[in-house]
């Protein structure tokens, strides 16, 4: 990304920790000054006419990867015949020589659409196609993919169905990155921490070494190990929450729940012993492993819970450790976090939710507009460790900017949904254009 372009916004509605401004100038990636006269500016100076601008938005929870490969797949939601399925399918087919992973990938089969292999080869048999049913449970394969997995049937769970599937390639990753980081752009986003599970080492070179170049926002990786072992082994690599080039960094390492007590305690007392931020879910065996990790080595670390609930949240304060919250789902607790001064960011979870979209329903639910904007912004930054930099927009920051069409302070809550995004910069950068301005 170009980052050396020096560039004033004038006659704006600047959004500043202590009120508004109408000026933000910015250079090599960082804010130069706000509410200075760009008169006799000598770098590009854009009008931006009354919109707003804000700290550009992060979402600190979701599985990019994933959520990118969706959109690849053909969704099949409004077929209602075989035929109608199939001539979609073909469609799909002639439009992506090329798919991910060499599969065919259909998605979300009306119940009513009972189909077969022999339908399926009737239209691919060259490269292996599986069709999701919409309640995501079983996938239905062509022949060829029944080869590859060395199946003797053509209806499989969807769990055996996933573990069989091939790895993503680093040109997939590549794919996925040089496509998709633009489309996050769009809704006004300029970071994302993605969780990554299995292989961690291998996606993490493959995301510097190929795909890096790609990137037009900050990826922040979190990675999640199935035991002790592994996760040792990463960090034997030398590699700490930090690391890495500006746009790719390491993030946390991720203690699901569902491990083993014992394990949780090893692995949790591994990440924070060896300087990484470690996020943990909401389960009381992590939290008490977690704080007797915090209490016994004193280090004064940022670590993270997902999936709150109201009685930890004392604990969580205590400890002072931030939450990862989905504004999908977690409402409930947002008041009670904001109150008990919890530092709360937004985590989509599976999809990249529109930012816009979920602050209208925080806000909708009771949130001042300020709070459902702190957890896209300045709370994320804190969570990250990076508050320093990025979340507020003044002199010495990175400019990580949006600007929007209306200001979410000046209209009704369910109104907040409807703005749209008129340009995103990502380090100074331009990294989205609507044309608005």
């Amino acid at each position: 990304m170009k980052q050396d372009e020096k560039i004033s916004l004038i006659n704006g509605r600047i959004h500043t920790q202590s009120g508004t401004a109408e000026n933000i100038t910015f250079e090599h990636g960082r804010i130069i000054s706000v509410d200075d006269d760009a008169g006799s500016f000598d770098g590009k100076i854009i009008d931006i006419h009354g919109m707003t601008v804000l700290p550009g938005f992060v979402d600190t929870g979701t599985d990019f990867l994933d959520w990118a490969e969706q959109q690849e797949r053909l969704d099949l939601k409004d077929v209602h015949t075989v035929k109608e399925m199939t001539e979609a399918l073909e469609t799909y087919s002639r439009a992506n020589p090329s798919p991910l992973r060499g599969w065919y990938i259909a998605v979300n089969l009306p119940d009513e659409v009972i189909i077969s292999r022999d339908d399926l080869d009737a239209v691919i048999s060259g490269l292996p196609c599986a069709v999701i049913d919409s309640r995501s449970s079983h996938a239905v394969l062509n022949t060829q993919a029944m080869n590859d997995f060395n199946m003797p049937q053509d209806n499989v769970e969807l769990d055996e169905f996933s573990a069989h599937l091939p790895k993503l390639s680093s040109d997939d990753i590549t794919r996925l990155v040089k496509t998709y980081s633009p489309k996050a752009n769009a809704l006004g986003i300029t970071e994302i921490w993605s969780d990554f599970h299995g292989d961690s080492k291998n996606i993490w070179d493959m995301f510097f070494i190929d795909a890096y170049d790609f990137l037009t926002l900050r990826m922040r990786c979190n990675f999640a190990f199935d035991d002790s072992n592994s996760l040792n082994e990463f960090l034997s690599e030398g590699l700490r929450s930090g690391d890495g080039l500006p746009f790719c960094k390491l993030g946390g390492i991720i203690i699901n729940g569902n491990i083993e007590q014992q394990e949780q305690k090893n692995m949790i007392y591994a990440a924070h012993q060896s300087g990484c931020q470690v996020i943990i879910d909401n389960n009381k065996s992590c939290l008490n492993a977690l704080e007797r990790v915090i209490k016994r080595s004193r280090k004064n670390s940022r670590h993270l819970v997902r999936n709150i609930t109201g009685g930890l949240i004392d604990r969580m304060r205590l400890l002072n450790l931030g939450a990862i919250v989905s504004p999908e789902s977690e409402l409930d607790f947002m008041h009670e976090a904001f109150q008990n001064g919890l530092v709360i960011s937004s985590g989509s979870g599976k999809g990249i939710v529109q930012p816009l979209k979920a602050i209208s329903s925080l806000v909708s639910n009771g949130l001042s507009v300020a709070e459902a904007l702190s957890v896209y912004t300045w709370s994320a930054s804190w969570n990250a460790g990076t508050e320093a930099r990025r979340g507020i927009l003044s002199a010495g920051n990175d400019a990580d900017i949006v600007i929007l069409e209306q200001d979410p302070f000046l209209v009704k809550p369910e109104e907040i949904s409807l703005i749209d995004v008129a340009m995103t910069f990502c380090a100074g950068c331009a990294v989205y254009d609507s044309g608005a301005i």
